[in-house]
This record gives C-alpha cells, sequence and structure tokens, in this order.
C-alpha cells in the first residue's frame, strides 16, 4: 500500500532543511520520538542506520537508503519496528513555496500489510506519524 500526506510548513526551504537533514536529529523536532542515535555510519550517509525511542515506549531501527541536499530530501526503511508491515521503504522531501518564504512537506511511503490492516496502517503512518511529526516540525521551526 502506499501512504501520502503533505504539509505546508511555516518557514522556507532553508530553515527546515537544516532541521531535518540529519537522519539522526529527528527527536529535536518529532514529538513521538525521543531519542534518536546512529548506531553507525554518518547522519547524511547513505547505509546509516538509527535507533528510535518512541513516546510509547517502542524501538524502530531504520537505514538511510538516500539524502540529498540539493533536492532536500531523504529516503530510508525500516529494519525493526512494531508495526505489522513488511518492506517499508518511506520519503521525507521538502519543496520551496517561493511565493511566501513557505516550504510544503511531503512524507510518503509503500509497504506491505495484511489486508484488514490497511484502514489502521493508513491511519497510523499517515496521520499520527506524519501529520504528527509535521506538526511537530512546525511548532519545532516557529520556536514553540
Amino acid at each position: 500500500m502506499k501512504v501520502y500526506r503533505s504539509m505546508i510548513l511555516d518557514a522556507p526551504i532553508e530553515q527546515v532543511w537544516a532541521a531535518v537533514r540529519d537522519f539522526d536529529g529527528v527527536s529535536r523536532w518529532n514529538p513521538g520520538v525521543t531519542n534518536a542515535q546512529l548506531e553507525s555510519g554518518e547522519p547524511t550517509q547513505t547505509g546509516t542506520v538509527r535507533h528510535l525511542d518512541i513516546v510509547d515506549g517502542s524501538v524502530f531501527r531504520e537505514t538511510l537508503l538516500a539524502h540529498s541536499d540539493l533536492d532536500r530530501y531523504y529516503t530510508y526503511d525500516i529494519l525493526e519496528s512494531p508495526l505489522p508491515v513488511t518492506g517499508y521503504v518511506s520519503t521525507h522531501r521538502f519543496v520551496p513555496i517561493t511565493h511566501s518564504s513557505q516550504t510544503l512537506g511531503i512524507w510518503e511511503s509503500e509497504f506491505a500489510c495484511a489486508p484488514d490492516l490497511t484502514e489502521a496502517m493508513e491511519k497510523t503512518v499517515g496521520d499520527d506519524i506524519y501529520i504528527g511529526g509535521m506538526l511537530g516540525l512546525n511548532d519545532y521551526l516557529k520556536g514553540n
């Protein structure tokens, strides 16, 4: 299945990308992540593995598959998580809105799950993780 969410962020692209570009920086802006540590590699190096502690006590381990400062995106997969999904690959990208000095945040993924879980995974991944994370990022950028 595919999950896609987008949101207007109230900051210019340079500020947004500076906040999110490091693979281990997610705990600064995402309220769902209490701690992020690199297990290997560097913050923008493909192949880097990160360990995320989530507010509910669960753990995610993810690999950075692609990273572009020029195009302002990163792609990662999930190695380990409590989500009942397989083959999860996600891209978080950012596009400047030049008219208003804002940024379009886009977070999308593709993965497989049992047919009876598609509705729940659409909500969990799309609304709870993606929109929740981008709302946290917007608050972080505003200094809240």
